[in-house]
């Protein structure tokens, strides 16, 4: 089954105390790479986000944004911390007589430390992991439905290249027998020409000569291997599981075989089809690098 590894999900919900909205952008990568933007308070969460995720995506390098908007219920969530309040004063004493300053401590010097604030929201957020995760799940979805429809665009594309280059292997195969037979008549001709009749041939010796040459262009076991990686690719592409490298490692097959059918053949028109199946292929190769 191709499924690509670039695409985009989002997904947003309400909830009684804040309405939480995710996004998930997904490219290509070799391996499942997670990073999260998110509020500090769920850091600890990271392994099992990137846990969630790996149960919708095998492959890809995947960029999470958790974004959280609280309701407002026109209630003050900041309030002081006294005890960093009053540690911050005996610091800020200590720095005083040890500079040797008489200025007096003031309001607005105390200000300047955000960590003398804090808030409910901490718990609240902690609190709303579940509906996070719910959300995530929902995004994760919508990623997923996207890149199965990526997948399909890029099955269409590599089924037709590869049933071209099925049907270019057809046309060597005529190509070769009448090549095979070309040469043995050449050389048969040229082996007449030379001798002009001076010297006995033993045709037996000739013969066995001959077919020693037509086996070393003979591209049957080619043929039938390549045309075998294809039918292998063509039936991996429809298998419900995730087939990616498999197809990558058969496309490297096909390209031994046209490579050997090109050295054996010896023949300007085969060499030409040989040359546009590994166009054909390239393409594939590239569109690959998409699939998970």
């Amino acid at each position: 089954m191709i499924i690509s590894m670039t695409g985009f999900g989002k997904a947003s919900k309400s909830f009684k105390k804040m309405n939480i909205s995710i996004e998930l952008r997904s490219i290509n990568a070799k391996f499942l790479e997670v990073s999260s933007r998110m509020p500090m308070v769920f850091n600890d969460k990271e392994s099992e986000i990137k846990d969630l995720i790996g149960k919708y995506a095998t492959r890809g390098k995947v960029t999470v944004q958790i974004s959280i908007d609280r309701k407002s219920d026109n209630n003050l969530s900041v309030k002081i911390d006294p005890a960093v309040v009053k540690d911050y004063t005996a610091l800020l004493t200590q720095i005083k007589k040890a500079a040797g300053l008489k200025e007096e401590i003031k309001l607005e010097h105390i200000l300047k430390f955000s960590e003398i604030f804090k808030t409910d929201d901490s718990s609240e957020l902690k609190d709303s992991w579940e509906d996070i995760k719910k959300t995530l799940v929902a995004a994760l979805k919508d990623l997923l439905a996207m890149k199965k429809s990526e997948g399909k665009t890029l099955e269409k594309d590599m089924i037709g290249r590869i049933d071209s280059m099925y049907k270019k292997l057809d046309h060597i195969v005529k190509i070769s027998d009448k090549n095979i037979k070309d040469n043995k008549d050449k050389l048969h001709e040229k082996v007449n020409n030379l001798l002009n009749g001076t010297v006995e041939i033993d045709k037996t010796r000739l013969e066995y000569e001959l077919t020693m040459i037509s086996d070393r262009m003979d591209i049957t076991e080619e043929v039938i291997r390549a045309k075998s990686h294809i039918n292998y690719f063509k039936n991996n592409v429809k298998e419900p599981e995730l087939s990616g490298r498999r197809l990558n490692f058969l496309v490297q097959e096909i390209n031994r075989e046209i490579n050997t059918i090109a050295s054996k053949s010896n023949n300007s028109t085969i060499s030409q089809y040989v040359v546009e199946m590994k166009e054909e292929l390239e393409k594939i190769k590239e569109q690959l690098q998409n699939v998970e």
